[in-house]
């Protein structure tokens, strides 16, 4: 049991002896009121009261005490346990993005150097939104067509009236609106596209042929019904197209390793230090992802020394240097890379999101991937199953990335051309790792574990387990305690120092 879960574990007090009363004549709100909306916005930021106490540079139990008055105030849990975690009520999940947005524009009103300029008596900044930017960093430009109208051009209507009847030689735009207007379907259940015309529509899109609206309209209209096997299929196929380069030509069967983790993740990347560990085992590993903001990937990227490379050609080089390599999406595929960032637009995941999972820019022909949705497994099968080739480990227990959970079940699915196998891994651990020890970081510790001068029962299985995740895409003949047992020996032989 983690130190977080034994300060959740007992029943937070449902009163305490100085809690606010709740107004009920309309009056405003007091100061101590508005405070409680500042440690709300951390709590569900955080998933947790230690979190939130953390984040707010107070201790736990005077967390917990604002947690009871946010109770007493609202006549509401606010937080829910789950199993191990807490979630937000209904109640709080409405107000969510109102208290985000309160919280930022009250810290961004606290920092001078960030407020806006006025200029002409007019304040210009955008108002506050409790949207995450996917990724943390300036979005790509997208290219799209211009959306003025050749003379002669059809309007419309016109274009309306023909779009059952388009074909190859009609023009991109002709033809992407079609491919629209097929997804509103009339009367009945909405049809989803093939996969030829999925990836005739995600070509002219990723071409920059495409009309602005006709991008949002396609990624909408899918995710609103749903996204189907083909259109997954039709969406890698259009992107794999733009990929220059023949794929991996080396020795050895090397493994596609996707890290896409959500921005607001804070867990370690400790799967990292197990693809460092295959890699330095002779499996060539090509890790792939929007370039790492200061966080959790980009300190364990520096401390194992993975070098992050922009091309396909250094990619291959660096592989056949160390045998792993971080490929930066948005150089290599920046077509791609844009169409995720529209989520900061959108304010919802599309397809492109789950596309990225499947680009194998080196074409291994094997993936190792998490599945940032639920039913994830299926419909991966059905767009390998659509495209006709590789090999998909979906790790269902962790969301985004493919890192192993020891101290729970974790739920596999290996998906292919042919059909998919489900597995299910018992946990290794009795109770969840532990939080580093004061004074630790992940990049510290992992330093320590790697050179044997720390021990950390809790992060070594998830390094362990991560490791045997690879194992088992690469053979998925041999049972997952085969590749545990793997794993387990190349960890006590790894060799070398991190520094």
């Amino acid at each position: 049991m983690t130190r977080l879960d034994r300060n959740l574990q007992s029943d937070v007090p449902q009163s305490v002896n100085n809690k606010p009363k709740s107004r009920t004549d309309g009056g405003g709100a007091t100061l101590s009121q508005l405070r409680l909306l500042v440690a709300l916005d951390a709590m569900l930021r955080a998933g947790s009261v230690s979190g939130a106490a953390a984040e707010l540079q107070m201790s736990v139990p005077a967390a917990s005490r604002l947690l009871a008055q946010l109770r007493a105030h609202y006549a509401d849990p606010i937080l829910i346990r789950e199993g191990r975690r807490m979630v937000p009520s209904p109640l709080v999940a409405k107000l969510r993005r109102r208290v985000a947005a309160l919280s930022r524009e009250a810290r961004l009103l606290l920092s001078a150097d960030r407020l806006p300029q006025a200029e002409s008596g007019l304040d210009r900044a955008d108002p506050p939104s409790a949207l995450v930017p996917f990724p943390e960093a300036p979005r790509l430009p997208l290219r799209v067509s211009e959306p003025t109208r050749a003379e002669g051009e059809p309007g419309a209507d016109t274009l309306l009236r023909r779009l059952d009847g388009a074909d190859d030689s009609d023009c991109p735009r002709h033809r992407l609106a079609a491919h629209i207007a097929r997804l509103s379907g009339g009367t009945g259940p909405a049809p989803s596209l093939s996969a030829s015309q999925a990836r005739d529509a995600f070509e002219i899109v990723l071409r920059g042929e495409a009309d602005a609206v006709q991008i949002g309209a396609l990624l909408a209209g899918i995710q609103q019904r749903g996204v189907a096997g083909p259109e997954l299929a039709g969406l890698v196929a259009a992107a794999r197209a733009q990929r220059p380069g023949p794929g991996w030509q080396g020795q050895a069967p090397g493994l596609d390793w996707p890290v896409y983790p959500s921005p607001r993740q804070r867990r370690p990347a400790w799967f990292l230090a197990a693809a460092r560990l295959l890699a330095d085992a002779g499996t060539p590993i090509l890790l792939h992802g929007f370039t790492p903001q200061p966080g959790p990937v980009a300190t364990l990227l520096s401390a194992l020394q993975i070098p992050q490379v922009e091309t396909l050609p250094e990619a291959e080089a660096a592989l056949d240097r160390g045998g792993i390599a971080f490929l930066r999406i948005e150089t290599v595929a920046p077509q791609m890379a844009a169409l995720c960032n529209l989520y900061a637009v959108l304010g919802m995941r599309t397809v492109a999101q789950i596309g990225l999972r499947l680009l194998d820019p080196l074409r291994f022909g094997v993936t190792l991937a998490g599945v940032p949705f639920s039913g994830g497994g299926g419909l991966m099968t059905s767009a390998l199953t659509h495209l006709g080739d590789g090999r998909l480990l979906s790790v269902l227990s962790q969301r985004d990335v493919a890192q192993a959970t020891p101290h729970r079940w974790m739920t596999l699915v290996l998906s292919g051309a042919e059909g998919e196998t489900l597995t299910h891994v018992p946990p290794s651990l009795t109770s969840a790792p532990e939080g580093l020890p004061p004074g630790y970081g992940p990049e510290a510790m992992l330093t320590a574990l790697w050179q044997g001068r720390e021990r950390d029962p809790g992060v070594t299985a998830i390094i362990r387990d991560s490791a045997a995740l690879a194992l088992m895409a690469l053979r998925p003949d041999q049972p997952f305690a085969t590749h545990q047992a793997e794993a387990t020996r190349l960890w006590e032989d790894r060799a070398g120092r991190l520094a």
